[in-house]
């Protein structure tokens, strides 16, 4: 470390410390400047001794130094050399000299909307590269957003500079390396969570590693703090922690619902409900002009009041850290009507882990499945903006979309009240319910009654197979029938972890952490075996997408014989809470998977042959299908996505394009067909999904609405619409959660009729969808 006098001094060969220019929690940082070129000064921050105590902080340090030395943004403070020199570990950065959002703040107060939206969008473009290199920054605040003057900017685009008064500055990300690096158990237990508790998402509290959304999370803590003067939730830190998993922020005066939308998505309390940082910057953009001489808000010196969180986030093991004595705060809140920005829909896991303790899919109680079932993609179409909700496409036929005709009755079969969470079984046969705190519930979705087949209490549950479903208590797993008996066999699971389920075979880890990678049949007895060191997988449609740790490398698998279909290098391990971990695809059907990188996608079908690739398809959300595909098939419909600007919907034997508008909040289909959108109630979202099309394709069905406690509000609904004119055929309350196979069990003209499972608040409700 750099001695207390502060005097300059060499650093290795190449660089020379000037002078002491600022200390943080991890380090001091020096102003300085290479050897050989003392004209342009650098930043470098030297790691705190005790940091390098740890041998896991060192290790990294080095592995880490080409990931972080490639992230290259304009609005990011760019690493430019790591050095190790005896006892002394150095980050080399761009120095940037014009102080930093803290101090900005403190001295105007507040930004006006528009300024926010731009500083907003750029500073979400920059974390947008940072997630792309697989880091999380997890100290998103004021002090770590530096102020560029215009010739300090790394060539921002035209347009990209934010200007207050006289000054043109651009907003730089700073320290996005250091927790990357001291992110290990040890470090974590020296120097405590990492981040500042006035922006720190609810999840940074939890054991798992936080997730990208986490940083989403604290930019928008930050961008509210700038449109109003104040933080949404102020206190001592057991105060701010509990209100960021329990509270809703209050809505400040003056701050245009434009604005307002992206900034309420970003604050969501579950990770899977705020859109990416690439999603947030292209909202933030697109808002910006509407913003444009929209006065700032009055700067606030306490927030304003917040209301209990529609969804709150609970804490592993449900240990929710009280306040002693919640804050009273006062100040306005005035949230008016408004067209919201959209936000993107990813469905609640099908899997679960069945070890103990619990693992990323900790318990959420009480969350609302609307809320939950409606995390939504921004995506730019064709008019405007539209959002897709990923699922996954499993068997084709009777659970796609495609099976629901379009002119038909519906008709309430089964309401199953107060869930809590939920498990459907892969072939959608089956379905287990937590209606009280560990109280499962298994229903055979085939049965003539509605009542469940069995019912107990489970530290953790999830389906073996789509006959049998797996309860854990006191780390044995016990295995459940459809007709409610226990099959008697009674697995260990102490030191084994269950991934999910291909609905024949279930794919656990063989170890408490990690290990290697075991199928097993309906009985428990071992099918295939993959050594290796692995953690984590995503499980779908007869392929496993998993990441081997010692080797560093990519692997997707047949589910059934464990065969390696695409092995690839790669640094970082996949976030597999995405529906693309490491940018692979198994949402398509069982004839083939794909990999996105960048703008191109590879098709590679069921063997793991390479069919093609295709150039110029922005984004997932740019496709929807109503059934399963071949391969050869997704790569003609992504050379149509290429092709045009507009989201196709691929049914049967139709595709169909559609253009979204979620400023004016309209849908619009081939030959200019409209369908109406339900009229939102003040202050709810646009929110559009596109499900696909149905019948033999003269149908299209979407859900549409934001899913809403209150009960004066339009909420979500399930609508079809004629492809052709617009009309709509038919119309449920809630979120589509899933296609049902047929019954003949079913009641009346229900037997035999196609089923859908609709999220409705905090009820699970299967109607039967009867052809006319």
């Amino acid at each position: 470390m750099p001695p207390i006098n502060d005097a300059a001094q060499r650093l290795g060969s190449a660089y020379v410390l000037d002078s002491r220019i600022g200390a943080g929690a991890q380090g001091d940082v020096w102003l300085a400047h290479r050897s050989d070129a003392p004209g342009i000064p650098l930043a470098v921050k030297l790691l705190r001794a005790d940091l390098l105590e740890d041998a896991g902080v060192v290790e990294r340090f080095i592995r880490e130094r080409a990931t972080l030395m490639r992230v290259a943004s304009p609005y990011v403070v760019g690493v430019q050399d790591m050095v190790i020199e005896g006892s002394r570990f150095a980050i080399v950065m761009d120095y940037v000299g014009g102080g930093n959002l803290r101090g900005l703040l403190n001295e105007r107060g507040v930004l006006p909307p528009a300024e926010v939206a731009r500083v907003g969008a750029m500073l979400a473009s920059g974390l947008a590269t940072v997630h792309d290199a697989g880091i999380v920054h997890r100290d998103i605040k004021p002090a770590n957003v530096l102020i560029a003057t215009s010739g300090e900017s790394a060539d921002p685009a035209d347009g990209d500079t934010a200007v207050i008064g006289r000054d043109t500055w651009t907003p730089r990300l700073a320290d996005f390396g250091v927790a990357r690096i001291c992110d290990t158990v040890a470090s974590s237990r020296a120097t405590g969570a990492i981040g500042t508790p006035l922006y720190m998402a609810p999840e940074i509290l939890d054991p798992a590693a936080p997730t990208p959304a986490a940083d989403v999370y604290s930019l928008g803590v930050l961008l509210y703090e700038a449109a109003c003067g104040i933080t949404p939730f102020v206190g001592a830190p057991s105060q701010v922690l509990a209100q960021h998993a329990r509270r809703a922020p209050g809505r400040p005066d003056g701050v245009p619902d434009a604005l307002w939308h992206v900034l309420e998505r970003m604050l969501a309390k579950q990770p899977a409900a705020r859109p990416s940082a690439h999603e947030v910057a292209a909202a933030l953009q697109a808002a910006a002009p509407a913003l444009a001489g929209s006065a700032p808000a009055r700067r606030l010196t306490v927030p304003p009041p917040s209301a209990p969180a529609a969804a709150p986030y609970l804490w592993a093991g449900d240990a929710l850290p009280e306040p002693e004595t919640a804050p009273t705060l006062v100040g306005p809140a005035s949230p008016g009507p408004g067209t919201p920005a959209t936000v993107p829909l990813t469905p609640p896991p099908t899997m679960v882990s069945a070890s103990s303790p619990p693992r990323r899919s900790r318990r959420r109680r009480r969350a609302l499945f609307g809320v939950i079932a409606a995390a939504v993609v921004l995506a730019v179409a064709v008019g405007g903006v539209i959002t897709w909700r990923h699922r996954t496409a499993g068997a084709p036929g009777s659970t796609a979309v495609a099976a629901l005709p379009a002119q038909a009755d519906t008709i309430e079969l089964q309401r199953i009240t107060d869930v809590d969470e939920y498990r459907l079984a892969p072939n959608h046969g089956a379905l287990a319910a937590e209606t009280s705190y560990k109280h499962w519930s298994l229903y055979d979705l085939d049965a003539v009654g509605q009542a469940p087949v069995w019912s107990d209490d489970c530290d953790s549950a999830g389906f073996w197979t789509n006959e049998t479903f797996l309860c854990v208590q006191d780390d044995a797993g016990q295995l459940i029938g459809l007709d409610g008996a226990e099959t008697g066999d009674v697995l260990a699971f102490d030191e084994r972890t269950q991934l999910g389920t291909t609905g024949s075979t279930a794919i656990v880890i063989d170890g408490s952490y990690s290990g290697s990678l075991v199928a097993l049949d309906a009985s428990g007895e071992q099918l295939w075996r993959r050594d290796g060191s692995f953690r984590d997988a995503h499980i779908g449609a007869g392929f496993i997408v998993t990441y081997e740790t010692g080797s560093e490398r990519l692997l997707v698998l047949s589910a059934e014989t464990g065969e390696v279909l695409l092995s690839e290098a790669a640094e970082n391990t996949p976030d597999f809470d995405s529906s693309l971990p490491g940018g692979i695809g198994i949402d398509v059907g069982t004839q083939a998977f794909y990999k996105v990188d960048g703008e191109a996608v590879t098709v590679y079908d069921a063997t793991g042959t390479e069919v093609g690739t295709v150039d110029g398809v922005d984004a997932r959300s740019d496709w929807v299908l109503s059934d399963a595909v071949s391969a050869e098939q997704l790569v003609e419909l992504l050379r149509d996505v290429a092709a045009d600007n507009s989201v196709h919907v691929r049914g049967r034997s139709t595709e169909a394009g559609l253009a979204v508008d979620a400023v004016t909040c309209t849908v619009t289909g081939p030959d200019g067909a409209s369908y109406t959108v339900p009229e939102r109630t003040d202050g709810e979202a646009c929110v559009i999904t596109p499900e696909g099309l149905i019948g033999k394709d003269e149908g299209v069905l979407f859900t549409m609405g934001q899913p809403s406690s209150r009960t004066d509000a339009t909420g979500d609904h399930v609508i079809a619409y004629d492809l052709d004119d617009g009309e709509q055929l038919w119309r449920v309350a809630g979120t589509l959660v899933g296609v049902l196979p047929p019954s003949d069990n079913a009641a009346g003209k229900a037997a035999g009729a196609p089923r859908m499972l609709v999220a409705e608040g905090d009820d699970l409700v299967i109607h039967a969808v009867v052809g006319k």
